[in-house]
């Protein structure tokens, strides 16, 4: 694959340009990394709570969820770590199904939805990605394929997309609970006032952090940039997030971001700069959500103790 082969050129790079990282900036952006996963986890919190009034939701329960999935993502392609965050997030809340759950994540990203496109499209307008004749020309396989076949691919998308709203609509009409379960969820939506009071701060908040950590990660690999500059190269990651082929967006976000920035920097700067972004965001997220995984189940998975046999009373101990 192309993006493969782009991401193993920008990593010779970057080892070739380690000893020039700045150290301090790199810790400051990773801070802002963490910062931004904890905002989110709390918005999703908020989130849950609301479809579940009578009970309480916990934070750190919810925390340990989210920077699991989040670490699970980064090495998985196809959003794999939504599974680990519903299934943690059930755990913590057994009395909630996994529908209301997974429908909560569609609240959690719904600012995503609006933010995402506007950088995508401000850097589309400024030049800072390739419009789409020359897309395809980057290396980076997601993009050049569909970009090379947009016509097939927009017709597969439709295809889909009527399958899916004849699935929505069968289910509608012989699983009604299914809805409900569904609108549990979405259920801070039906209080606008309340939303964006408690959930857009949280993810407005969290999407400075990005910005930031973009920043700081640009001075890190001596990148001259602007805040604005930081803004808009977060749409490399929006990008590479609509089509989630490989993890983390691993060499989508490589040959935007160096196209973004060929003419700030050299081309091996700008190239060490982008692999180790993606190294160390990968890490920093990878490693919380392992230790989240190991404080929530209190056991690495190859590690789960078997059942203790039962006493001579026929009562297991406990």
């Amino acid at each position: 694959m192309n993006s493969l082969q782009s991401f193993w050129n920008a990593a010779i790079d970057f080892a070739n340009n380690l000893a020039d990282v700045r150290l301090q900036a790199l810790a400051i952006a990773v801070a802002f990394t963490l910062a931004n996963l904890l905002l989110r986890a709390s918005a999703w919190r908020v989130i849950l709570q609301a479809g579940y009034p009578e009970g309480r939701v916990r934070w750190r329960s919810i925390v340990g969820a989210y920077l699991a999935g989040a670490g699970v993502n980064s090495i998985l392609p196809a959003r794999g770590g939504d599974v680990m965050k519903v299934y943690l997030t059930h755990r913590a809340m057994p009395k909630a199904a996994y529908t209301t759950i997974t429908s909560s994540l569609l609240a959690e990203t719904l600012v995503d939805v609006f933010i995402g496109p506007i950088l995508l499209l401000a850097a589309y307008l400024t030049g800072r990605i390739p419009h789409l004749p020359a897309l395809g020309n980057l290396a980076a396989f997601e993009w050049s394929f569909f970009a090379a076949h947009a016509r097939w691919f927009l017709l597969v998308v439709a295809i889909l997309l009527i399958l899916l709203g004849v699935f929505f609509t069968y289910v509608e009409r012989h699983v009604v609970a299914f809805w409900d379960r569904v609108r549990l969820g979405l259920a801070i939506l039906t209080t606008p006032r309340r939303y964006f009071r408690t959930v857009v701060p949280l993810q407005l908040a969290g999407w400075c952090c990005r910005i930031g950590a973009m920043y700081w990660f640009l001075a890190a690999f001596h990148v001259p940039a602007s805040v604005v500059d930081a803004a808009l190269a977060l749409s490399a990651q929006s990008a590479s997030t609509l089509l989630p082929l490989t993890p983390g967006g691993l060499g989508t976000q490589q040959a935007l971001l160096g196209y973004m920035f060929r003419n700030a920097a050299a081309t091996s700067t700008v190239l060490a700069f982008s692999v180790g972004m993606q190294v160390m965001v990968t890490l920093t997220t990878a490693v919380s959500g392992g230790i989240a995984i190991w404080l929530t189940l209190r056991r690495l998975p190859w590690r789960a103790r078997p059942a203790a046999p039962p006493s001579a009373d026929g009562v297991a101990p406990g």
